[in-house]
């Protein structure tokens, strides 16, 4: 019975995704640095960095969204898509990896991204089955910590995070050009969503935004995984918010409170008006919150 639910909901995924009218999709270039762009379009942000070398991007949105992505790209730089670096698993992020994978390009992620995408999986919150990726649109090359590239004259430093928006993401950092990829370890769309579904944690993604914030500097350009362009200083004030909110739900669990009432506290409302205009809500980030706390993550 379980497996006859996941069957259903993911046959429903699937509908959802293909009605979504990616025809009306629009693949904005925004430069970044002397040779690294920003492709904004639907789903995540994407990073690309152009050189004689050839090009490497950062995720890949959509997979119908392929031939517009490689439109654009061809804008910028006539060479070869040779490198992929996915900074976790979530379709509107690797979603091409199946076409990008195919015309030869090199997938590169973390080892728990690998893992998820062979094996079908649940997102608890979304109450959705995704069914595992087709071979071609698995990494082909896995690092459990961290990783560093040379390519176009470039140091990328590939860092692993902290359990933070799933238990595969990465910070992707060009050094020489003072920018980072952050994936969905750090959004500028509101309230965050954490997969706890998929390893994520709150605790963890205040941790790993902590060690970003002490890598980079006020001078570094920060490309979130979905929003504009960012700033340290922007990421300061996002931990500050989620330190705050992880500092009264813990008090409330000190205090005796259950989910049901730290729900309904000026907790989850607080901060309503800067944040609440995302898909994820005050309550929701506040469940997301307390799993993360009794779950005991980092």
């Amino acid at each position: 019975m379980k497996n006859f639910y996941l069957i259903i909901l993911s046959v429903v995924f699937s509908i959802t995704a293909k009605a979504q009218d990616f025809d009306a999709v629009r693949i904005e270039t925004v430069p970044v640095a002397d040779n690294i762009y920003m492709l904004k379009g639907s789903g995540g942000n994407i990073g690309v960095i152009t050189g004689d070398d050839g090009v490497l991007i950062v995720d890949n949105q959509f997979a119908p969204l392929a031939p517009k992505i490689k439109a654009a790209i061809a804008e910028i730089s006539e060479k070869p898509i040779k490198y992929v670096i996915n900074t976790h698993w979530h379709g509107d992020h690797m979603g091409g990896n199946e076409v990008f994978g195919a015309a030869g390009s090199i997938i590169i992620a973390h080892d728990n991204v690998r893992t998820r995408l062979s094996t079908d999986q649940f997102m608890a919150h979304q109450q959705r089955a995704v069914p595992a990726s087709p071979e071609v649109a698995w990494p082909i090359v896995t690092f459990s910590d961290e990783i560093t590239y040379y390519f176009n004259d470039e140091e990328i430093f590939v860092r692993h995070a902290p359990p933070a928006h799933t238990d595969g993401d990465v910070a992707i950092y060009f050094k020489n050009a003072n920018v980072i990829h952050m994936g969905d370890a750090f959004v500028r769309y509101g309230y965050p969503f954490v997969d706890i579904s998929s390893g994520g944690s709150v605790t963890g993604m205040s941790k790993n935004l902590e060690e970003i914030i002490d890598l980079i500097n006020d001078n570094t350009v920060v490309i979130p995984g979905h929003g504009e362009l960012s700033s340290r200083q922007d990421m300061i004030e996002f931990r500050d918010i989620l330190n705050d909110i992880v500092a009264g739900v813990k008090k409330g669990i000190d205090e005796g409170m259950t989910l049901e009432q730290l729900q309904s506290s000026e907790i989850a409302s607080k901060y309503d008006q800067q944040w609440g205009g995302g898909f994820i809500k005050g309550k929701d980030f506040i469940t997301f919150t307390h799993q993360s706390l009794v779950r005991s993550e980092p």
